[in-house]
């Protein structure tokens, strides 16, 4: 079992010197801080006790280094918060308390420290004063231990407590992709880049393959260390150090993360459930903030929605939760549940906490839901329909729902079976939102076939690009096959039209369409048409061209040949194939002497086979390709 604990409180309370005390290890690094007496950096300790790891985060106490401190707080298991018997509950006590409460920490000690400079009347009221501050929260219940570092008083008791919380500790996500926010990079002799981090999930193997962002190196796994000793891989939850091959000391830095395939998305917006604490000012639409996740940290507007043109700009009042969309300045990598920490632009406070409901959510803050339920297939089926008819990219499915890639998979094959989602390539889309795609086809096919009834019909390349940046081309050829289907409409695979409306012909198409026709396979060229059907050359291209975009006519080299005996002569082939009664191998003379064609129009025909894989060329015969 291991426990990685945080340490929270006000600057020169104690916190290094108390982890001294419990560890052994002074966990102040910088040469400066230890002149100065006080923390700059995240610094790191860990001991063992009854076959428990405590793994210990240290951070600094002065409200400069706020963002440091948030750098380290995230993932931890249990918070030591640290308050000096001397001096009671101080500001940086709060605010740290208040970042605890808003990054969903679950478990805590209290460690009341410098008791060796404090009465029993300021121990006491010490403890009064911080037992108000965390009433009613995650700590309500916490112990309170009363210990001095300098004299090891309560020391043991104050262990005790901790290895106490291991029982509670819930389970950690090893099932889903890897995922390390870095807060520290430096280069070991002879190993080269290490990164370390509390690993929130996942697990990391040596020789695993993991991805940097924000650059999108990738990296390879040389070695792993957890809690400061060589490990064959380090689990979700754990202080964790990664040799990495593939990446350079000056490329990566704290704040960036190294992510398994399918863990988060990249994005610049988050659907959010924003909670302002009790002493922030309201926030009003549009404010601008920072905004923290692990050790990264971005600036963003905090937008409501709901706002009617004309109103006077929404705010979430102080206290209050609400929903809300964050634009973020840069990217950072989101999945749902995320808890976020706001801090006002100027001057420095934390005002806010954000729980992650969609990490790609519409752009528009109208469409913006509350927090939905955490059923997977509703979740699934959200997602997707609120892609609407652009689609959701199946990829995404796992970070927008925080569901292990596994889950995310089994839930979208069961709503496809049901019916509910079509698989469209990478991405999927809800079957309610196609009649839309549907009635706009029907249009456009109507409104062309009005405008030219001797087109044949609408080209199916001009429908899939119908809808511009409203659909995919993938959709409409979803829809298109099922109007094919249900004979909504008729045509070919060049060619659509409405099927209860025949495309009109003129006279003079006609004729050529009866010349070509009554040719049979043989078909006729330029030249036979020409004088057969009294048409002069320019005029014949033209006739040809719409003949071939309505489907009626193929152009093989200098040949036009009927696209009925066309198919007449594929569903043959076939028919004669399961039969027995064609070669297994077509050669040219037996396919010149079946259908009683000169060489001059055998060849065209065995490479029409060919190309619109009927056939399969080899040497000089073809063979059927099985359907």
């Amino acid at each position: 079992m291991h426990l990685t604990i945080a340490t929270a409180g006000h600057i020169d309370h104690g916190k290094s010197a108390l982890v001294q005390a419990l560890t052994g290890t002074n966990p102040d690094r910088l040469p400066e801080e230890r002149a100065r007496g006080i923390s700059i950096e995240l610094g790191f300790a860990h001991t063992v006790v009854d076959d428990v790891t405590l793994s210990f985060v240290d951070v600094p106490g002065h409200e400069r280094f706020v963002r440091t401190m948030l750098a380290g707080i995230g993932g931890i298991d249990v918070v030591l918060l640290v308050v000096a018997a001397d001096e009671s509950v101080m500001p940086q006590t709060r605010e740290h308390f208040d970042i605890c409460r808003l990054l969903g920490v679950r478990r805590g000690v209290i460690a009341l420290t410098r008791c060796d400079l404090a009465d029993e009347t300021m121990q006491a009221i010490a403890e009064s004063e911080v037992q108000a501050l965390v009433e009613g929260s995650f700590l309500e219940a916490a112990p309170v231990v009363r210990v001095s570092a300098r004299t090891g008083a309560g020391i043991d008791a104050l262990r005790a407590a901790l290895v106490h919380c291991a029982a509670s500790r819930g389970a950690r996500d090893l099932d889903l992709p890897v995922r390390l926010p870095i807060d520290r990079v430096f280069s070991a002799r002879g190993f080269g880049t290490v990164v370390t981090g509390t690993l929130w999930s996942g697990v990391i193997d040596v020789d695993r393959e993991l991805t940097v962002w924000p650059s999108g190196a990738r990296v390879r796994v040389r070695g792993v260390q957890v809690h400061g000793a060589a490990a064959a891989r380090a689990e979700a939850g754990q202080r964790t150090a990664v040799n990495l091959a593939g990446v350079s000391l000056d490329d990566v830095a704290r704040g960036d993360v190294l992510l398994g395939e399918g863990g988060t998305l990249s994005t610049r917006r988050l659907a959010v459930t924003a909670d302002v604490l009790p002493g922030a000012p309201p926030q009003k639409h549009g404010t601008r903030v920072h905004v923290h996740l692990g050790t990264s940290v971005v600036l963003g507007r905090l937008l409501i929605p709901g706002r009617a043109p004309g109103e006077a700009p929404r705010t979430i009042p102080s206290g209050s939760s609400a929903s809300a969309l964050l634009r973020l300045e840069s990217p950072l990598p989101a999945r749902r549940g995320d808890r976020l920490v706001l801090r006002a632009y100027s001057p420095l406070a934390t005002i806010a906490g954000a729980l992650v409901a969609d990490p790609w959510p519409p752009a528009r803050t109208s469409q913006i839901r509350p927090a939905e339920t955490d059923d997977a297939a509703a979740l699934v089926f959200a997602r997707v329909r609120d892609s609407g008819t652009l689609g959701c990219a199946r990829a995404d499915l796992p970070a927008r729902c925080g569901l292990t890639p596994a889950a995310a998979a089994a839930t979208l094959d069961a709503l496809v079976r049901e019916g509910r989602l079509v698989d469209i390539g990478p991405m999927s889309i809800a079957t309610d939102v196609l009649p839309e795609v549907r009635t706009a086809l029907l249009q456009r096919i109507d409104a062309a076939q009005t405008a030219d009834p001797l087109a044949g019909g609408v080209p199916r390349a001009a429908l899939r690009t119908a809808g511009g940046r409203r659909w995919r081309a993938e959709v409409a050829d979803v829809v298109l096959a099922q109007l094919t289907r249900e004979g909504v409409i008729s045509g070919d695979d060049r060619i659509a039209r409405a099927a209860a409306q025949a495309p009109a012909r003129d006279p003079v198409d006609a004729r050529v369409f009866e010349a070509i026709d009554a040719a049979g396979l043989g078909g006729r060229s330029v030249q036979e048409l020409e004088a057969g059907a009294g048409v002069d050359r320019k005029a014949l291209a033209a006739v040809l061209a719409r003949l071939s975009r309505a489907g009626d006519v193929e152009r093989l080299g200098d040949l036009s040949i009927a696209s009925g005996h066309l198919r007449a002569l594929v569903h043959e082939l076939r028919r004669l194939a399961d039969a027995g009664e064609a070669p297994a191998r077509i050669e040219v003379g037996w396919f010149k002497e079946r259908y009683g064609l000169t060489r001059r129009t055998a060849i065209p025909l065995l490479e029409w086979l060919d190309r619109t894989r009927v056939t399969r060329r080899e040497g000089e015969a073809r063979v059927l390709i099985p359907l």
